[in-house]
């Protein structure tokens, strides 16, 4: 009885059943790789490359009934800040992006809002933007097209016209599963998170 008490608490506090601890690795994904490693100490590993783009996530687990629900942890940290703007004797607007190790990154699309409207441009090779002939910039939104994320408006210093941004790709590339139910089919679990009308299916190695 006391066996069975114990048990009980154990499921009701969420630690996990060694029978659904493991690595899972998904089934049938078109052009995509995905895996799961559930720990037996109620931490999860995720990743999953599509194209370009590369996701992550680590957090907890646990076995709630038939499904296994995932809590991500989440990055405390904005996506992107600006590090510094001066005010350069040029009549051009840039903008610098870069990664947290100061390599610069291409292909970003940043849209200027100054006094003659909104215009844009894409970052170089160099992690630069520029934006000829604009005057008294106001705000700017930077936007990554491979995980169709942007910055939302940041407000800038209109007498200045050079201005360096960072971007902390663990924000952008973690994925934030907050109770995320998966449920449980035999030896494998069925994730709805991408797509909640077809399941994608991870089967246990």
């Amino acid at each position: 009885m006391k066996a069975f008490a114990l048990f009980l608490a154990i499921m009701a506090w969420g630690l996990v059943p060694d029978r659904v601890a493991g690595n899972y690795v998904l089934e049938g994904g078109h052009e995509m790789g995905s895996e799961l490693m559930l720990k037996p100490d109620g931490q999860f590993q995720y990743m999953l490359a599509y194209g370009a783009a590369d996701y992550t996530a680590t957090g907890k687990w646990h076995v709630a009934g038939e499904t296994v629900v995932l809590d991500s942890k989440i990055p405390n940290a904005p996506a992107f800040k600006m590090v510094r703007s001066t005010p350069l004797r040029s009549p051009d607007v840039r903008v610098w992006v870069k990664g947290q190790s100061g390599a610069p990154v291409s292909n970003l699309n940043v849209v200027l809002t100054a006094d003659g409207g909104e215009t844009k441009a894409r970052t170089d090779s160099d992690g630069m933007a520029i934006f000829p002939g604009v005057t008294n910039p106001k705000s700017v939104v930077i936007h990554v097209p491979v995980y169709e994320k942007d910055s939302g408006p940041i407000a800038l210093n209109p007498e200045h016209t050079d201005f360096n941004f960072q971007i902390n790709a663990d924000v952008l590339t973690t994925v934030p599963f907050r109770g995320e139910v998966l449920k449980i089919n035999g030896d494998t679990l069925e994730m709805l998170y991408w797509d909640k009308t077809k399941p994608m299916i991870y089967k246990k190695q």
